[in-house]
């Protein structure tokens, strides 16, 4: 903590600015970013059939191409939680918001499986800004005590934009054709990033007297690898990040990639049932982080709640498991259970800030994020292969190949859930006045 003093009159304009609808505005304007990176960013699992007909690919290498999203977004964090940390959401978002779109149009113009996961790369760059940015601002612009809500929020503004993506997405494919889709995704993401930089205001004066107040210099500012350094010698911080990447694992491997695939092997869905089942991961993984941040709120702990949601989760994806013997409609249910109680995985976020100094919180968001984004590179294609084991290469999985596949999945949960028990409980930090530091 430096020495810097702040007085109340920062405080108060602080206060003044949090309050209103104008923080509602930011919030829902970088929001907008997240719900549109989440929507190209589950596309090519609506439009697999359609890619790999158009490619030739088989499943593994399809898989592979697709985690090229999650091996560039996940490195880039690290250095979107500096540029964050250092020039607030503005000037690093808008830009980030139109590469998104240049990857979504280099997707949609080939035939080429290799070429299209240079149009993932570029969408996973451009998208490792979406969440933190919109969490860093939430940060910003809303006070500690509705920090634990607004990241759910945030999550169920990302979700919306993957349950846009699933039913409506292989409608539009059939009336018009898969590319046409990726198209427009490509003059949305423009619009957007025109929206982020003229209607989001750069970081206020008051947040940056604040920061100084956590030691924070300007004229000096750390090093980024050795601020890198610094975060990863925080153990705290692995156990939230590995522990939330765990928890993640429904939304970025079921949900993003290979639900529909499990589904219509395992029960025997149409594509669009598949899609539409899966849709429900999506809202209730919304529906989650809003009421878990929310409770999180009210009782001023975390921990209690990150752990229910963790135990409840794994609980719920092995009962998956028994998807082909099982009637279809309790597997539906349970999927809808999954992403609900997946939900509180937005918490990892809300720990990571509760304890983050001003200056820093990007960076440490950034870290965690990191890791849990990073799980999929790994995740995704690997579940592909295992399911495709003894597959002829133009064959489908089995079903007990494709629950081989599924049960990476739920082992990942299960080693998750026990790192959980090792995290300490946190609490939001007191913004009221000089005199609460």
């Amino acid at each position: 903590m430096s020495n810097h003093r702040v007085n109340n009159a920062v405080y108060n304009e602080a206060q003044e600015a949090r309050a209103g609808l104008r923080p509602w505005f930011f919030f829902l304007v970088a929001g907008l970013f997240y719900f549109y990176e989440f929507f190209a960013r589950v596309a090519p699992g609506v439009l697999k059939a359609d890619i790999l007909e158009a490619t030739g690919a088989s499943d593994g290498i399809f898989g592979l191409a697709m985690s090229m999203y999650f091996l560039a977004y996940a490195p880039a964090q690290l250095v979107v939680g500096r540029l964050l940390d250092r020039f607030g959401v503005r000037l690093v978002a808008a830009p980030a918001a139109a590469f998104v779109a240049v990857g979504c149009l280099v997707f949609a113009a080939t035939d080429n499986i290799v070429a299209m996961g240079l149009g993932r790369f570029m969408q996973g760059l451009g998208s490792s800004v979406a969440y933190l940015g919109v969490v860093y601002l939430a940060m910003v612009w809303f006070p500690p005590s509705r920090h634990g809500v607004v990241p759910g929020l945030a999550v169920a503004m990302g979700t919306l934009g993957a349950s846009t993506a699933q039913f409506p997405l292989t409608i539009l494919a059939e009336s018009f054709g898969w590319r046409a889709p990726l198209f427009v995704c490509t003059l949305v993401g423009f619009g957007i990033a025109i929206m982020l930089w003229f209607f989001v205001p750069r970081r206020p004066s008051w947040f940056i007297e604040l920061m100084k107040q956590d030691g924070y210099n300007p004229d000096a500012p750390v090093p980024i690898l050795t601020t890198i350094m610094q975060v990863a010698k925080d153990r705290q911080l692995w156990l939230i990040a590995l522990s939330g990447a765990g928890l993640y694992l429904p939304i970025s491997v079921i949900g993003d990639l290979w639900g529909d695939a499990f589904l219509q092997i395992e029960t025997g869905l149409s594509i669009k049932g598949a899609s539409l089942a899966t849709t429900l991961i999506f809202i209730g993984f919304a529906a989650g982080g809003v009421c878990f941040g929310h409770l999180a709120d009210r009782l001023g702990r975390r921990k209690i709640l990150y752990l229910s949601c963790a135990i409840a989760s794994t609980i719920i994806a092995s009962l998956i498991m028994l998807a082909n013997i099982q009637p279809t409609w309790f597997t539906v249910v349970l999927l809808g259970m999954l992403g609900f109680t997946t939900g509180g995985q937005a918490l990892a976020f809300v720990m990571t800030a509760d304890n983050a100094a001003r200056h820093n919180r990007g960076m440490k968001l950034a870290f965690v994020n990191f890791v849990v984004m990073f799980l999929p590179v790994l995740a995704q294609p690997s579940v592909g292969f295992i399911a495709n084991m003894g597959v002829a290469s133009n064959g489908l999985p089995s079903e007990v190949q494709e629950l081989k596949g599924y049960s990476l999945v739920v082992a990942l949960m299960i080693i998750g859930t026990i790192i959980t028990f090792f995290i300490r409980d946190t609490k939001p930090r007191d913004d009221s006045s000089a005199l609460g530091h």
